[in-house]
């Protein structure tokens, strides 16, 4: 009887009736050629299953064919099984090693004994696939050998089907010894007492490579301590006791781009083209190695014609395949490890657009309990999948979210990651209208919601909404974009008031421009007139452009007009009130605020009547003058101290914060610079309140403008440096260069001695 055939003959017989070559089946299947190529040549010893299964589905194998191909794919999964292993070939040392220098000195220094850890017996290099854990252990190894002769090398075999077990690993260090020859017990207590016995007369450097878990490397860390180990793993071995970790991550830019040149030749590289590709490669060393091995190996390659390609996210990782090596495998050896519910995790969170993330929001993308999402992520962060970042964060790398992103696609039961990315998006804008809550009056901050994240204060609420902003803001326009036009205008006016607090954020325009366009979709005049009005504060905010500012607040009072509604009446006549003073319309601006007052009085909203009388006071005191405009806001602020209201807080804050910035001026415009210095301190007092840079550096330039009027020199420059210290330096963002701006005036006065009391009024 004929034996069965074996997996690498089938294999080879199955494509050659195709008529497929390597390459050929490789773009059916999605398996690297080079792998395919090893089944065939038996060099692969057992191929995962989830590789046979696609070659199976690619060679559209039926029935008995397919069983054929499947018993024998585990045939040599078990042959290998029962097979001696000692896996004891070391690896050579990458001569273009780069960077890592704090990383090697770590281990060189345990190596050595410069450094004294008594309780550690060996060193642990942790990290994701591919980011160089090997090759840095030998690195650190060849640097204090000049040659094998005292150095044992075994590799552990942690991510085949069969690792090492404890018996093969110290089998496979005694092998190494000098005088063991086949004197190696088939005993693991045996064996342990060996390895006790010659490690103490012999002492070693000892690599452990490629640890699956705890209990392959404890047998040789049961030796004279006088031995050296060094243990390489995916996994972070929390249960070793005495081990000093050593966490690899991303090469630096720099030490990418020095691999880079080291590899590349030069009349193929320029530095710009350089840093691209490392970016693209995340830094992460086997990426840069293929990347620089493909272009060194085609002259007549650039390395920006290859960054082109590589700018293609769905290209990106097939791009990264040079010869046996591909990132896309070395991920698959720990995703194929995963149990079902942490691999469903791992694909889920792929759809997370912001850098950093937390459980709360990986729970949301899958659709399961947070506390089951944090017990997943502290899995996939021990592999190596995730990131840990601290303080509760996590953050997957550009190239391993590509490859989740792919499995997503092929094994998730979803449409590509639509279900994923709808969960998230319904729950991060159900929380951000939650956090909204607290900063508007007519909202129930603490009433929970059956989907999304509630907060227990403002404090908290603020803290979130910032934090989480590159998660909630894409999910604001995909909602625009979906056509969730209710979801857009509920949230958007969640966030009016919170705006006030976080005036430098830069996208408030944009954001309600999206809730004006969805109230239209939704033919609702009332909400358009609340958005438009919005708009016109974040348009004058953040351009400056008082014409379009005055078109959209008359769009806001037709709209308000045609629905009936006097708040909204009252708020869009405020807001063209504003727009007219700030144009110099006067009569046109008292005529807007007086009938904004109006329509607040009829519906007894004195806060919103305060706005309008802080613009009705400007706009008569070009008449009336300073101290007639003083005696007017004074009125209002007295009356608004009188409400306490917690839920109005913010709105009270921002009333009396640019009353008092008014006042500051008046009383400078009348020669009263003391009160002056009274009214800006209690507009800086308002201004902490908000956690605004901004908002606090303008009323600390407001009181060190009073300063120098009173001639306080010395008060005036520290109100001018703390206005500084709050602002960033580097922002691009316009109201920051704005405020810049007007210290470096500010601070040319004081330098210069020569004072200007007029000060000009803020918008």
């Amino acid at each position: 009887m004929r034996s069965p055939r074996s997996l690498p003959e089938l294999l080879r017989s199955h494509r050659s009736a195709l008529g497929l070559t390597l390459e050929g089946l490789a773009d059916k299947s999605r398996i690297s050629a080079r792998t395919i190529s090893d089944i065939e040549r038996g060099v692969s010893g057992a191929p995962q299953a989830r590789t046979i299964a696609a070659l199976a589905a690619a060679l559209g194998l039926q029935s008995s064919e397919r069983e054929d191909f499947l018993i024998a794919a585990r045939s040599r999964r078990r042959l290998r099984a029962t097979t001696p292993r000692t896996s004891a070939g070391s690896p050579h040392r990458v001569l273009d090693f780069a960077g890592r220098e704090d990383e090697i000195a770590q281990v060189t220094d345990f190596l050595t004994g410069v450094v004294k850890h008594p309780e550690s017996r060996a060193i642990l290099l942790s990290g994701a696939p591919g980011i160089g854990k090997t090759s840095s252990a030998m690195e650190a190894v060849d640097r204090l050998h000049d040659g094998p002769a005292d150095v044992v090398f075994v590799d552990l075999d942690g991510f085949s089907a069969e690792p090492l077990t404890p018996l093969q690993v110290l089998r496979a260090v005694l092998r190494q010894m000098p005088d063991i020859g086949d004197r190696v017990p088939a005993d693991l207590d045996e064996a342990g007492r060996l390895w006790r016995t010659v490690s103490a007369e012999n002492p070693r450097t000892v690599v452990l490579d490629n640890a699956a878990h705890e209990s392959q490397v404890r047998p040789v860390l049961a030796a004279d301590p006088s031995n050296r180990v060094v243990i390489t793993s995916r996994r972070t071995l929390a249960g070793l006791e005495g081990v000093r970790r050593v966490a690899l991550g991303p090469l630096g830019e720099q030490d990418s781009i020095q691999l880079l040149e080291r590899l590349i030749p030069e009349s193929q590289r320029q530095f710009g083209d350089l840093l691209e590709l490392a970016r693209l490669s995340d830094c992460i060393p086997l990426a840069l190695r293929i990347v620089g091995n493909r272009i060194a190996s085609r002259p007549s390659w650039q390395a920006a014609d290859f960054a082109e390609r590589m700018r293609s996210t769905e290209n990106r990782l097939r791009l990264l395949v040079a010869g046996d090596l591909a990132v896309e495998a070395a991920f698959a050896l720990s995703y194929d490890d995963l149990e079902s519910s942490t691999a469903q995790l791992f694909r889920s969170i792929s759809v997370i657009d912001g850098a950093t993330f937390d459980a709360r929001i990986a729970a949301a993308t899958a659709g399961i309990d947070v506390i089951d999402a944090d017990d997943l992520l502290e899995e996939l962060t021990d592999l190596g999948l995730v990131e840990s970042r601290g303080g509760s964060r996590y953050r997957v790398h550009d190239l391993i979210r590509l490859f989740a992103r792919a499995r997503l696609n092929r094994d998730g039961l979803g449409q590509g990651g639509h279900e994923e990315r709808d969960r998230l998006r319904h729950w991060l804008l159900a929380s951000l209208e939650r956090a909204g809550a607290w900063f508007e009056p007519e909202r129930l901050p603490e009433m929970r919601l059956d989907n999304g994240a509630g907060f227990p204060d403002p404090a908290t609420a603020q803290a979130w909404i910032r934090l989480e902003e590159a998660h909630w803001w894409p999910a604001m326009k995909a909602a625009a974009n979906s056509g969730e036009y209710e979801t857009v205008t509920d949230v958007a006016d969640s966030l009016h008031w919170f705006s006030e607090l976080w005036m430098e954020w830069g996208n408030w325009r944009e954001l309600f421009a999206l809730a004006v366009d969805s109230a239209r979709a939704l033919d609702d005049p009332r909400l358009e007139a609340m958005h438009l009005g919005y708009l016109v504060w974040a348009t004058v905010l953040e351009t400056g452009d008082d014409v379009e500012g005055i078109r959209l607040a008359e769009l806001a009072v037709a709209a308000a007009t045609v629905s009936e509604d006097n708040t909204q009446i009252g708020w869009a006549k405020f807001y063209a009130g504003w727009m007219y003073y700030r144009v110099g319309r006067i009569e046109e601006s008292t005529t807007m605020s007086l009938e904004s007052v109006a329509e607040f009085e009829t519906v007894g909203d004195f806060d919103g009547a305060a706005q309008s009388m802080t613009i009705l006071a400007r706009a008569q005191h070009d008449r009336a003058g300073h101290e007639q405009m003083i005696v007017a806001l004074s009125e209002v602020a007295n009356r608004l101290n009188v409400d306490t209201s917690v839920n109005r807080a913010t709105v009270r804050r921002t009333t009396m914060l640019v009353i008092h910035r008014f006042l500051t001026a008046s009383y400078l415009a009348v020669d009263r610079p003391a009160d002056a210095v009274t009214s800006a301190t209690a507009a800086i007092d308002a201004a902490r309140e908000f956690a605004s840079g901004v908002r606090v550096a303008g009323a600390l330039r407001y009181r060190a403008h009073a300063y120098l009027v009173a001639g306080d020199f010395d008060a005036a420059e520290r109100d001018i440096d703390d206005a500084l210290g709050n602002l960033d330096a580097k922002s691009t963002n316009a109201l920051v260069i704005r405020e810049m701006e007007a210290l470096e005036y500010l601070t040319a006065q004081a330098r210069s001695r020569l004072v200007d009391p007029d000060i000009p009024l803020p918008s």
